[in-house]
């Protein structure tokens, strides 16, 4: 039952960071899968490719391309053809789109800084847990020896 009952309160505590990400992506104009592209792009060392975007996000090919289209119509991300590969497309921010994304991870950061406590409380409820059942198994396996 304690299992459970640790699994369910990291779910809910990583529900509840979603649904904050997914309202303040809303009140910012973007959907949270928009967000999501954004911090991506952001994150990677240079200018990702689609389909390492794809993986990132963990979309099918067509649904990034979709995704960028709209950020790009919207301004906050431009495409560029690699150089060494002019068939691959690679995806950078624009200063509008930096902008965007450095107010919306200023909002999850203090968010973080709030209910952060409760959520690795949560996950360290299940390693410990899982730990406990690793040495018993160990002890288990030792005295059978």
């Amino acid at each position: 039952m304690a299992d459970y009952q640790a699994l369910a309160e990291f779910r809910y505590q990583i529900r509840r960071f979603l649904r904050f990400s997914e309202q303040a992506a809303r009140r910012a104009g973007l959907e949270p899968a928009q967000h999501q592209l954004l911090l991506a792009v952001k994150a990677y060392d240079g200018a990702p490719s689609v389909g390492e975007l794809a993986e990132r996000l963990q979309l099918r090919h067509h649904s990034t391309v979709g995704l960028i289209d709209r950020l790009a119509q919207g301004g906050l991300v431009r495409r560029g053809r690699a150089e060494g590969d002019r068939r691959q497309v690679r995806v950078r921010l624009t200063r509008r789109g930096a902008a965007v994304l450095r107010k919306l991870s200023l909002e999850h950061r203090a968010e973080l800084g709030a209910a952060g406590s409760a959520l690795a409380a949560s996950l360290a409820a299940i390693l410990a847990r899982q730990e406990k059942r690793r040495l018993a198994y160990k002890d288990k396996l030792s005295r059978h020896a």
